[in-house]
């Protein structure tokens, strides 16, 4: 397999002087705090809906049908604009894109606190998944551009954090408002917070040339399609589908086996997720993105495992752990490497095609989970779900036995 490309240094900075280049590269700078705390306010706005919207359907008129329409919709906008995005990002430029993006998520936000009927609500939905996927594909772009090479996993490990930091929080609180009836509170809310990432955004700053990362803007397959992202990729689709099955199956399956706990099992997952992304990341930086991946994938797999087998609470909510280890030590480094492997020019590109792949599983995992669960069983599903980070392993060892081996000096 070809080596890819290196990354391309950054056209405006001088270059590195030998002492400099041995030293750590910056990475808590003003821009980089300022896109984790954007993140954060972005995601808690996103979050804040998407266990309450449900009941706002409700509220609406509609039905079970109707609400889980209105989440595939968003999800479905969101996934097929993303490779457009990307042709754009590399094309156009990242951040502007990106705050344009954000000020639509915003007011798709504030517009559906005014929703009176479901029809317009259903639409807004797609106006904010088709805003939400242009904004999450750019900020991750501008991640990858905001991260020194040399802290890739560090850096993206805190990133992947702020995507998942306020679970705790945000989704019981929206699910508060809306339990009392307080649905224009909630959008409010929701609209407040995705406005301060805006600000947040809009203080970034540049330390790079506003100007497109390539000459060439024509919208084609090719430009949409970045070869270096596809390995990375493939190993998030084959981990994702996994989490896939587990939302669409975990709290029907343990009643069904008459396990308690399964509102705990998210909150043992989140802390453990939010550990392995803030803790692994210097991890990857010194043994490499695809050792640590390996690492991550062992865990997941024994965390999906366990969900198949578990006939307690305490064999469940150690399910959790482990998957939340696992998933929040392979993201981040499959990201690192997507980073790492693609050239600067075609990043955004590159990230649009991971973040597919993270929708495509999700969809894939809840689709074709909830199918089997009549044929074979929900417990069969899981133990199914098992093959994806397993066969993610096995594509990280067969490509790390391709890679040339280090020649050793002579003694």
């Amino acid at each position: 397999m070809a080596s890819p490309p290196a990354r391309e240094s950054a056209p405006d900075l001088p270059p590195l002087s030998s002492e400099c280049a041995l030293s750590e590269p910056a990475l808590w700078t003003r821009p980089f705090i300022l896109l984790l705390a954007s993140n954060v306010a972005f995601y808690f706005g996103f979050q804040l809906l998407v266990a309450s919207l449900p009941l706002y359907t409700v509220h609406l008129g509609g039905g079970e049908a109707v609400a889980g329409l209105v989440t595939g919709l968003f999800t479905l906008t969101a996934m097929l604009v993303r490779p457009l995005t990307g042709w754009g990002l590399d094309a156009y430029g990242r951040r502007s894109i990106w705050r344009i993006a954000t000020i639509g998520c915003l007011f798709a936000v504030a517009a559906q606190g005014f929703a009176g009927t479901l029809v317009l609500l259903l639409l807004l939905r797609m106006v904010n998944g088709v805003f939400f996927g242009v904004s999450t594909t750019a900020g991750g772009a501008v991640a990858g551009d905001s991260v020194p090479t040399r802290r890739l996993g560090e850096g993206m490990g805190f990133v992947a954090v702020t995507m998942g930091v306020s679970l705790g929080v945000a989704p019981p609180l929206g699910l508060w408002l809306a339990g009392r009836g307080q649905y224009g509170a909630l959008f409010v809310v929701a609209a407040v917070c995705t406005a301060i990432a805006l600000a947040l955004q809009w203080n970034l700053g540049s330390r790079r040339p506003s100007r497109p990362h390539t000459t060439d803007a024509r919208l084609s397959l090719r430009a949409m399609y970045e070869p270096t992202a596809l390995f990375p990729s493939v190993l998030m689709l084959l981990l994702i589908t996994g989490f896939g099955m587990i939302m669409a199956l975990l709290a029907l399956s343990t009643k069904e086996r008459g396990i308690g706990g399964v509102g705990l099992w998210f909150t043992v997952y989140a802390v453990a997720l939010t550990l392995a992304r803030s803790g692994t990341g210097r991890m990857s930086d010194r043994w490499g993105y695809r050792q640590t991946a390996i690492f991550g994938l062992i865990f997941a797999t024994a965390g999906l495992s366990l969900i198949a087998a578990a006939q307690n609470e305490w064999m469940l909510l150690t399910s959790g752990v482990l998957f939340g280890l696992g998933f929040g030590t392979t993201q981040p480094s499959l990201q690192a490497m997507l980073v790492e492997r693609s050239p600067r020019p075609r990043l955004g590109a590159a990230t649009a095609m991971f973040f597919f792949a993270y929708d495509l599983g999700m969809g894939v995992g809840s689709v074709v989970g909830g199918v089997l669960a009549g044929a074979i069983g929900m417990q069969s599903v899981f133990a199914l779900g098992v093959l994806g980070p397993l066969g993610g392993i096995a594509l990280l060892v067969g490509h790390l036995r391709r890679l040339p081996r280090p020649v050793r000096a002579a003694p």
